[in-house]
């Protein structure tokens, strides 16, 4: 009697094969060794997609495990290959650089003028106005300086130019404009005002190194990797 996936050949006219298996016919009119058969297209394409749905096998106890990788970091190469690891470290020096790059021409510009002029004329709220005038002046030269480099194709300042590091979402891809203006609006208001600068060390505690103003924004600052590939965790404190 034939049976499921197989073809017998008797070697006579009248032989029909079964479904799944052909065998070619024997010599001495019997039918071929089960070695030599082989599976009909029809019964290939059934054992793959049986093959396919079976679960994997579950590891042996004491089994080396795959290690397992972020999604920040199984995504950022398919979505931007020029984005690596995130970063901490060279970040706060990038943060540093760029406080001289607008803050000394703004000092020079503004403040020698709204400062003498305070000083020139003392008064109890004298001070008070002239430091909240500055202020004001560096707060909005600093938004219109990292949003316009964040939001342009270099996706980053200069200071994170220098250090090699550029402003992501959290998949590596380009960040949208909404989120740099947050990020550099709303979200670095909260990273300053948090006494002891926590905003910026809460981003040490994570694995994606996100700031206060990051999680707000949505957005990441990662290793600028120069060869299109990933960046090696030995490379967040660089």
């Amino acid at each position: 009697m034939a049976t499921f996936g197989k073809q017998v050949s008797t070697g006579g006219p009248a032989a029909k094969p079964a479904f799944g298996k052909k065998s070619a016919p024997s010599p001495m009119g019997r039918a071929a060794p089960a070695a030599r058969e082989q599976l009909s297209p029809q019964a290939l394409a059934f054992l793959q997609s049986e093959r396919s749905r079976a679960p994997e096998p579950a590891p042996k106890p004491g089994a080396p495990r795959a290690a397992s990788i972020p999604a920040y970091a199984a995504s950022s190469s398919a979505v931007n290959p020029y984005a690596g690891q995130p970063v901490w470290g060279r970040r706060i020096i990038a943060l540093l650089i760029d406080s001289l790059i607008v803050g000394l021409p703004v000092f020079f510009f503004f403040g020698l003028g709204i400062f003498g002029a305070a000083a020139a004329a003392p008064t109890d709220n004298a001070a008070f106005i002239a430091v909240l005038t500055f202020s004001v002046i560096l707060g909005v030269c600093s938004i219109i300086y990292s949003v316009s480099m964040e939001a342009s194709k270099k996706q980053a300042t200069w200071g994170k130019l220098a250090v090699g590091a550029i402003v992501t979402d959290t998949s590596g891809g380009k960040p949208t404009l909404g989120a740099v203006i947050l990020r550099n609006t709303a979200g670095r208001f909260c990273s300053n005002v948090i006494p002891f600068y926590i905003g910026y060390f809460i981003g040490l505690g994570r694995a994606d190194r996100r700031c206060i103003h990051d999680l707000i924004a949505g957005t990441m600052v990662r290793k600028r990797a120069a060869d299109g590939g990933p960046a090696s965790y030995g490379d967040v404190f660089a």
